[in-house]
């Protein structure tokens, strides 16, 4: 009975992976596909849906028998991710700032390699990787998560698919496993002069997120659960363990003493989530959660932006009269993923930004999308083209930023145009997007108090749709 029901836990574990880790997991998907990807009758996979459903894990999609990515599931995963999401959002950025190029991060899985964080090349033709995208076949990111252990001198390796190379290497631990991998891709034609420049950005690269984990606090050893949770279902206890374990690796008798649980039945359900890929034991005895689970709330954001995020930009456009928007980082680009425009006086509109790319540097939120950064981050991947004056005066706007949650500014570019910006945080905690709010210089200075409240209330009503 106990072994069905620990199997059961890992089946439910599984579901749970498989609906996150599609390109986007916020698109319903049917429990007979459920089913038949796992292989399981279609009677368990709508039991365990429904039960996943309860427990916030998976939310009922519009169409009869589907399901979509549960807000329960994208709070694991951006807690999982916090502690190095900085880290890796500077090193991804860094590579591609350095290369040009496509960078990604990898993580593996029992099943293959999964993509989990992506920072896009700027060129037209590139290599792309998407954010819950396999490895296939003995590309250099699977090859490099085969380095499991530390070893001295580790290099990067490099692969060539068709029209496309790829260069990667393994991120470790700091019990001494490869957690993840840093990866390139670059078309073949730009791979002569450009493979060897990627090899050194990811290795310099490597070296600040390992930095980051070995920065990360110990954990302490935590005081016993108040309520005993043994009388709660296996699979809510089993991801009480995830919860506890994405704030940090902890041992089977710290597990046990933080969630409320027998050692006993702590081991057996730890078993199950390392069955399900979800969970990882340590060479050291430790468990943790796996760095696959970190792609479930980046692939979630941009599409919940979108769809759920437009009726309050519209809202707040509509109560301050002026242009609203919000905006993504990619690279070292602002990039609009909701407007609604305005019209700011007799006679004059703004144009449309949508789906447009802008630099860093003049863009409306820009300092906010980058607030996470320190200066010297910033400073070390500054486009070259601006002068230090420029860097000085852009730190300055992302120090105000910081210090005051909001950002009023001028426009750089264009005379007569005031923007006011707040930061979207995910489920990571960190900056996802910039709420902006839009105007006309002398109808935004007058009512400043109101629209930086407006931006404010814009931010935090869109950062509730993502945690």
């Amino acid at each position: 009975m106990e072994n069905d029901m620990t199997a059961r836990v890992a089946l439910g574990l599984r579901v749970i992976d498989l609906v996150g880790s599609r390109l986007d997991p916020t698109a319903p998907v049917a429990v007979g596909t459920i089913a038949r990807e796992l292989a399981v009758p279609l009677s368990t996979a709508s039991r365990l849906c429904a039960e996943l459903a309860g427990l916030e894990m998976l939310a009922p999609g519009e169409g009869y028998g589907t399901y979509r990515l549960g807000r329960g599931a994208i709070r694991l995963s951006g807690r999982a991710a916090a502690p190095s999401a900085p880290a890796v959002r500077y090193a991804l950025t860094r590579i591609a700032q350095e290369t040009g190029e496509t960078a990604f991060l990898a993580a593996p899985a029992p099943r293959g390699v999964r993509v989990v964080s992506v920072v896009e090349s700027p060129w037209t033709l590139h290599a792309p990787a998407e954010v819950g995208e396999w490895a296939a076949g003995r590309s250099a990111i699977v090859q490099a998560s085969e380095r499991g252990v530390q070893t001295t001198g580790a290099q990067t390796i490099e692969t060539t698919a068709g029209k496309v190379v790829e260069v990667a290497a393994p991120v470790f631990g700091p019990s001494g496993d490869c957690v993840a991998v840093l990866a390139v891709r670059m078309p073949v034609y730009r791979a002569k002069r450009g493979a060897r420049q990627a090899a050194a950005a990811i290795v310099t690269a490597r070296r600040i997120v390992e930095k980051a984990l070995a920065a990360a606090p110990v954990r302490q050893t935590p005081a016993p659960a108040s309520t005993p949770a043994d009388g709660a279902s296996a699979l809510a206890a089993a991801l009480s363990i995830l919860f506890h374990l994405a704030d940090g690796a902890d041992a089977l008798v710290g597990t046990a003493r933080a969630v409320g649980l027998r050692a006993d039945r702590t081991r057996r359900l730890l078993e199950s989530c390392v069955r399900s890929g979800l969970v990882i034991e340590d060479p050291d005895g430790g468990y943790r959660v796996s760095w696959v689970v970190h792609g479930w709330y980046r692939a979630a954001a941009p599409r919940t932006l979108v769809d759920e995020g437009a009726p309050f930009v519209a809202r707040a456009a509509h109560e301050t009269g002026a242009c609203a928007f919000l905006t993504i980082l990619k690279g070292m680009r602002s990039f609009t993923l909701v407007e609604e425009l305005a019209v700011l006086g007799e006679g004059l509109r703004m144009r449309e930004w949508l789906g447009r790319p802008h630099p860093i540097v003049g863009s409306d939120g820009g300092p906010t999308l980058v607030m996470d950064l320190r200066a010297e981050e910033l400073a070390e991947i500054f486009p070259s083209r601006h002068t230090p004056q420029e860097l000085d005066g852009f730190l300055e706007r992302v120090a105000r930023v910081v210090r005051d949650g909001v950002l009023s500014i001028g426009s750089i570019e264009e005379v007569g145009i005031t923007s006011v910006s707040a930061p979207v945080r995910d489920a990571s905690g960190t900056v996802a997007a910039a709420a902006c709010i839009v105007g006309a210089t002398e109808s935004v200075t007058p009512r400043l108090p109101e629209f930086e409240r407006a931006a404010r209330e814009l931010a935090a009503r869109v950062s509730a749709l993502l945690v």
